[in-house]
């Protein structure tokens, strides 16, 4: 840099380059338009998704209401299957019907519950793979 570009410099230091301004101008504008749509497309996606769990909520208690009476009557008699067997295994422990009768109950009850775990895993994995 020469002694005349310096001065030149300090001599106008207080100035603006208008062309710098135009610059920052035209990306101050362009990057708040490009956050306003962002901002938009983040409402648009929450509503979205408001509207989808209402939908969801609706269908389930829906289907609750329909089938739920007989799913709780169905889980609250193998509960009590389960249950009956257990108490009654060590009082007959020597006839192998009670024995037959605790491995059914038992293998009933876990059948429903690891169907609830693979249909909850199942949720949180469609669940999961939609949030990437």
């Amino acid at each position: 840099m020469t002694d005349f570009d310096a001065l030149l410099k300090r001599s106008f230091a207080e100035a603006h380059e208008p062309a710098d301004d135009g610059f920052v101008v035209n990306v101050t504008h362009t990057v708040a338009k490009r956050e306003a749509g962002l901002k938009a497309r983040g409402y648009m996606q929450l509503g979205a998704v408001t509207i989808g769990a209402a939908a969801v909520t609706w269908g389930l208690s829906t289907f609750a209401g329909a089938v739920g009476d007989e799913f709780m009557a169905a889980a609250g008699l193998e509960v009590a299957r389960v249950f009956s067997a257990a108490t009654n295994a060590g009082a007959n422990a020597a006839t192998s019907d009670t024995t037959q009768n605790f491995t059914q109950a038992i293998s009933a009850g876990m059948t429903q519950i690891l169907l609830i775990t693979a249909v909850l895993a199942g949720g949180a994995v469609v669940y999961r793979s939609t949030r990437d």
